[in-house]
């Protein structure tokens, strides 16, 4: 299929044994939703489902690693979903190959994307081609929220009521 690019997601789960609540009951999320993003210092993105929110918290290390330097984000892109309806149907795909059909699941890698390739050659500086970097997908009823890291992230649920 020319023009035709394959989107290189992966599934992530960053948060097992644990089943995300969600449901097709009217007044009820039946897909994640982005409660907030919070970028300064460190980056944090909340996602929330019927009973959790989800605290995706990108903290910088309180020691820098073998060379010295601290963690950082490199770049934060939040899409409308729509806009993005080619991870939006490679996720599904994604989340058929690995059996999760009963509910929506949000957490996704990209590997060697073209936004990895554009902040390399932007942040080249800080982020050179022998530093590892990831690009974490977070992909919610009405957003598709991109990160490139040079970690990942840790994640805390916590109960709504």
């Amino acid at each position: 299929m020319e023009g035709f690019k394959i989107i290189p997601l992966v599934f992530w789960n960053p948060i097992p044994n644990h089943t995300l609540s969600i449901s097709g009951k009217l007044g009820e999320y039946d897909a994640m939703q982005l409660y907030s993003i919070v970028q300064g210092h460190e980056l944090h993105i909340v996602l929330e489902d019927n009973d959790y929110f989800y605290l995706i918290d990108y903290e910088r290390p309180e020691i820098p690693n073998e060379e010295g330097i601290e963690g950082d984000v490199y770049a934060v892109v939040q899409t409308p979903e729509h806009m993005r309806f080619d991870i939006k149907s490679t996720a599904d795909d994604k989340l058929n190959e690995v059996g999760v059909t009963e509910y929506y699941w949000p957490f996704f890698k990209m590997e060697d994307s073209s936004l990895l390739a554009w902040t390399r050659e932007a942040v080249g500086i800080f982020l050179p081609p022998e530093k590892k970097a990831y690009h974490h997908v977070y992909v919610t009823e009405s957003d598709i929220v991109e990160v490139i890291a040079d970690r990942d992230p840790t994640v805390t649920i916590q109960t709504k009521k």
